[in-house]
């Protein structure tokens, strides 16, 4: 995946209200000083830990649109090591869908009639990507970014997400509707060498990994390499 147009390298001075941020440039004619920072877009709901550092260097997409409250929105951020980190969530699913097409998850099998954002289940909620793979059976696949980071180790998620075990649940019951069902976990951050669920940020999230597992869902970990031209899809990364 590739960015539309280049970013805009900018330094974070904070991140509130779970979707702002502000940045500044000294370089940046926009700016009277540095005490004057620029409000942009944070397309993350998370906790975002360890990736919204003050003083950390962070990169902006531009809308090119006057109309829009906020005209930039947060990208990327570097940690104090150099590794990348993809903080909007938005772009997995790209990444994901690229990755399935160029066949980089070769565990999921090859896989056919892909299509994004489809209805599906009792309650006709959205799919990331629905295929079919070579035998003809429907595969059903969630994404979830990860961003969260210890010690090499990637978490999903970052906080509580009531949201993500309603996905779940949802791919248990295609499981047991005799469909395929996958997790793939999309790595944004550049120092994760493998994808865990989180029990200390969402115990019952991680808890009901299980009980998926046991019903079937499949998991996996896609690694990539994040720089402010792209994000490009690499392989597998162990799932746990």
């Amino acid at each position: 995946m590739q960015f539309d147009n280049p970013l805009r390298e900018a330094f974070l001075v904070r991140r509130y209200k779970r979707f702002l941020a502000d940045v500044y440039h000294p370089d940046w004619p926009e700016y009277a000083a540095a005490e004057t920072p620029l409000t942009v877009h944070c397309p993350n709901t998370g906790a975002m830990t360890g990736c919204a550092e003050p003083g950390m260097r962070v990169w902006l997409s531009d809308s090119n649109n006057s109309k829009r409250k906020y005209r930039y929105t947060w990208e990327l951020a570097e940690t104090s090591s150099g590794a990348g980190i993809c903080v909007n969530t938005q772009r997995a699913n790209t990444v994901v869908g690229e990755a399935l097409q160029l066949g980089l998850l070769k565990s999921l099998g090859p896989l056919q009639e892909l299509r994004a954002e489809q209805r599906y289940g009792y309650d006709n909620r959205r799919i990331d990507w629905l295929a079919r793979d070579a035998q003809g059976q429907q595969l059903f696949i969630e994404v979830k970014s990860v961003t969260l980071a210890e010690q090499r180790q990637g978490y999903f998620p970052d906080t509580v997400s009531k949201r993500a075990s309603e996905h779940l649940l949802s791919l248990i019951d295609m499981c047991r509707d005799g469909h395929r069902a996958a997790v793939v976990y999309c790595v944004l951050h550049g120092d994760v060498q493998s994808v865990q669920a989180a029990a200390h940020c969402d115990p019952a999230y991680a808890e009901l990994t299980h009980k998926a597992k046991q019903s079937g869902v499949e998991f996996y970990a896609l690694q990539t390499d994040i720089t402010p031209q792209g994000i490009r899809a690499i392989g597998e990364l162990p799932s746990k």
